[in-house]
């Protein structure tokens, strides 16, 4: 859990980075915002889906051990 939060926080930087008016001022041959949808939007969504499994799962084993313990 703690390295996708970890994933979740390094893609935000990454994308506050790209965000910055001194990035979009460059000139790039590529288009700063979609690049930044690349590297780190989709990353962001996949971290960030992976964490809520995760927490799910721990949320429904936490539940069976209240339900059913020493089973």
């Amino acid at each position: 859990l703690a390295i996708t939060d970890l994933g979740c926080l390094s893609t935000l930087l990454w994308t506050n980075i790209c965000m910055t008016p001194a990035f979009y001022s460059l000139d790039l041959p590529f288009e700063p915002i979609q690049f930044q949808f690349v590297t780190s939007g989709i990353p962001h969504v996949m971290f960030s889906r992976i964490s809520s499994w995760i927490t799910a799962l721990v949320t429904l084993e936490r539940c069976l051990c209240i339900t059913m313990p020493l089973k």
